[in-house]
């Protein structure tokens, strides 16, 4: 069994100042975690979602699984209300992930990954490290939008795998008004975005308001994602 750290690393995506800002755009509320890491890092964090969550029904399971694995906190907000087994073991990508599934109670949660944006082949490669194949069906969890589908990418390595859809995200409709004169007045240089569809939420916003998008700094979690900003006209990327 692997355990969640309490604590981020002490590196950060890039140098700065002090008092810079930075605009986080999780679905969901920021942890005290984030919020100390960027702080750490010289920030005075804003926050705005950039897509809004549709919780799915969740049915019961038909089956007893080995382990529930969750890329997001989002998918277990969504297991709030279902009569899933808590005894099951669920694997997070990252800390927030595996927190917020103890939170509606899980009693086994951990993750490989204690920084702020983990990636999904590290839980691919410890599940294909640690778990075993003929150990029972492993439940994976998940949104409409995937980066990384671990239910195909772990049935390649003789995993029992059986996806389900948790939940659904969709562009806002626009920035909170603070936000936008923030944006406009230049109190925010750096934004960080976790998914291809956030990206493209964040420059039709900026250009609904009039906003340049080119100003700002990107704050990505992959060479992906920097890849999708450069093609979608983004200039400033950073790479955490």
């Amino acid at each position: 069994m692997f355990i969640a750290h309490e604590k981020y690393a002490h590196t950060h995506p890039m140098e700065v100042s002090k008092n810079k800002s930075i605009l986080l755009t999780n679905t969901r509320p920021l942890t005290s975690r984030e919020k100390a890491f960027w702080a750490r890092c010289g920030y005075v964090v804003h926050h705005q979602a950039l897509l809004s969550v549709q919780f799915l029904p969740v049915n019961q399971l038909d089956v007893d699984p080995q382990a529930i694995v969750l890329t997001s906190a989002n998918g277990a907000l969504a297991l709030e209300h279902s009569d899933w087994d808590r005894s099951i073991p669920v694997y997070g990508v990252g800390v927030a992930t595996a927190t917020t599934a103890k939170s509606v109670g899980f009693i086994k949660c951990s993750s490989p990954s204690d920084k702020p944006y983990p990636s999904a082949l590290n839980l691919i490669n410890w599940i294909k490290n640690n778990l075993d194949p003929k150990g029972g069906v492993i439940v994976f969890g998940c949104g409409e939008y995937l980066r990384h589908d671990i239910a195909e990418e772990l049935s390649k390595f003789g995993f029992q795998m059986l996806k389900i859809l948790l939940y659904k995200t969709e562009p806002v409709e626009n920035f909170d008004t603070e936000i936008t004169q923030s944006l406009k007045n230049g109190n925010i240089e750096s934004v960080a975005i976790n998914s291809e569809q956030a990206i493209k939420a964040f420059i039709a916003l900026c250009q609904k308001n009039d906003i340049a998008f080119k100003d700002f700094n990107i704050v990505v979690s992959s060479e992906f994602l920097k890849n999708c900003a450069i093609q979608l006209g983004c200039v400033n990327i950073s790479v955490t």
